[in-house]
């Protein structure tokens, strides 16, 4: 595994993840209904030996859904959740997504800091509208927004 980030690095999630990322997203309101259709799609951030967080980037086409970014309580407030952040936008840009789009109720100042910039639902991309987390999951007052990438050159974060 390769990390641009010091310390920090992402690793795929595993069905061995799924009851700590279960019990996560739950501790923190997130979706878990479809979480073994997405656990393909989740990377924890690990420091160390020790698990710091959770994020996903479903993939649709060109675009990406940003997922279930979440931070364990006893990592929170170190920086953690925009390193976490910035390693799956990293991750996305190689994988080739041109943009990301995320929902949110509760983050929206947290993620505008990481270049996110709010839009109203119907523009996102059809693919991502019919997404289980667009669709049912998430409430229509959760807040939409978008990240266009740039493209990549550089070496995945992920071997």
């Amino acid at each position: 595994m390769v990390s641009q980030l010091p310390g920090l690095y992402l690793r795929s999630a595993t069905v061995a993840d799924q009851p700590l990322i279960q019990t996560w997203l739950g501790q923190h309101q997130l979706p878990t209904e479809d979480l073994s259709d997405i656990l393909d799609c989740l990377y924890l951030g690990v420091q160390g030996n020790d698990i710091v967080g959770i994020g996903g980037i479903e993939r649709h086409g060109e675009d990406g859904l940003l997922r279930s970014l979440v931070i364990a309580p006893s990592w929170q407030g170190q920086g953690y959740g925009q390193r976490l952040c910035r390693q799956l936008i990293q991750q996305a840009q190689f994988e080739g997504l041109q943009a990301l789009y995320l929902l949110t109720n509760t983050a929206p100042h947290f993620f505008a800091k990481l270049g996110f910039a709010c839009i109203e639902r119907q523009f996102a991309p059809t693919t991502i509208q019919q997404t289980t987390e667009f669709a049912s999951l998430c409430p229509d007052s959760a807040i939409c927004m978008q990240l266009l990438l740039p493209v990549s050159e550089s070496s995945p974060l992920l071997n």
